[in-house]
């Protein structure tokens, strides 16, 4: 019995601590007093009650603007004048015409009064006569000094061209005919259609100067009978020269090196003059040999070559270049002349 009180005690104590942990509301008066209540287990939790939140103030709206109240005008923010670019170019100058010639276009497309109008034609036309007095000066400068000649270099009318094309033509034959001991061409192809039109340009070169040819085939097939009485399957040979797109034609030399000349398909010209230029750079023949096959007069001059190392030297010790490292053209010309007459 004694225990039964301790534990309703006890249970008594846990429910007081309980329910002021659930933090109910003070009452008045003693809990016998209070019978009607029930038990404070069976009594309603009471919610916490929320602040309530402060009304949302609203913006002020901008005043409608009417005949009767006309909107306040805004003070304009004053911005700050565009900084200069630089000094202007002096008027009817080049660079004048490159800044202000589509200004006046403009102008007078926007507001195409007759004042606007005449203005950009005038400009337009000074524009034209300048460039008509500079071609001008051009002919009669390129007409009398040979090296800006360029028909000094090739022929421009017709019966010079046809006569050095000519005797450029029977050179090329002459020379590719003569190398023939020193080249050879090595002609890797497949069953393509453009390896078997290849093949057909490569057995005309053979035929016609004498070069002799090694086709490999690269897949197995074979050419017709007619063409390149050398033909050989591929056994690593495409490897060890590098070679991953067919048709490939290479130039070999009598001292086992070689060259490639070219990958797909070439009009037989075209081939004879890579043959040719590699021949001429591997040493098998002479740079006026390699000039007689080509459709030039003469080898242009190199004038850089001729001219920078003076025009340096000068500039180191006398006051010819400005800081932008311009010549002037007196003394540009001083110093072609010289390098070029010796």
């Amino acid at each position: 019995m004694k225990n039964i009180v301790i534990g309703i005690l006890w249970a008594g104590l846990c429910g007081s601590v309980a329910a002021a942990q659930l933090d109910y509301p003070e009452r008045e008066g003693r809990f016998l007093e209070r019978a009607e209540e029930g038990w404070f287990w069976y009594e309603e939790i009471p919610e916490e009650e929320t602040p309530p939140e402060p009304p949302e103030q609203a913006t002020p709206q901008s005043p409608v603007e009417t005949l009767s109240t006309p909107k306040k005008a805004q003070p304009e923010s004053k911005s700050a004048p565009p900084a200069p670019t630089g000094q202007a170019p002096a008027p009817m100058s080049a660079e004048w015409f490159r800044q202000n010639i589509s200004k006046y276009k403009d102008m007078a497309w926007e507001n195409p009064t007759p004042e606007n109008i005449s203005a950009f034609l005038y400009v337009q036309k000074m524009a034209l006569n300048r460039s008509a007095q500079f071609a001008e000066v051009w002919q009669q400068v390129v007409a009398t000094d040979p090296m800006l000649d360029a028909n000094s270099t090739a022929p421009t009318t017709t019966s010079p061209t046809l006569r050095l094309r000519a005797e450029t033509k029977k050179a090329r034959k002459e020379l590719l005919t003569r190398i023939k001991e020193q080249v050879g061409l090595i002609y890797f192809f497949n069953g393509s259609q453009y390896s078997q039109e290849q093949a057909r340009t490569i057995n005309n070169i053979q035929k016609l100067y004498g070069i002799e040819v090694l086709a490999v085939s690269t897949d197995g097939t074979r050419l017709p009978d007619d063409f390149l009485a050398k033909v050989v399957m591929d056994e690593g040979q495409s490897k060890v020269m590098g070679v991953r797109q067919v048709p490939a034609t290479f130039v070999a030399f009598n001292d086992n090196t070689t060259k490639p000349i070219g990958v797909g398909m070439f009009a037989r010209p075209l081939l004879e003059d890579r043959i040719l230029l590699v021949s001429q750079m591997h040493g098998a023949i002479s740079d006026e040999e390699y000039l007689a096959s080509q459709f030039q007069l003469k080898r242009e001059e190199d004038l850089i070559a001729a001219v920078a190392p003076v025009a340096m030297s000068e500039s180191e010790t006398n006051d010819v270049q400005n800081t932008d490292g311009f010549i002037p053209p007196k003394e540009l010309l001083r110093i072609i002349k010289q390098e070029t007459s010796k």
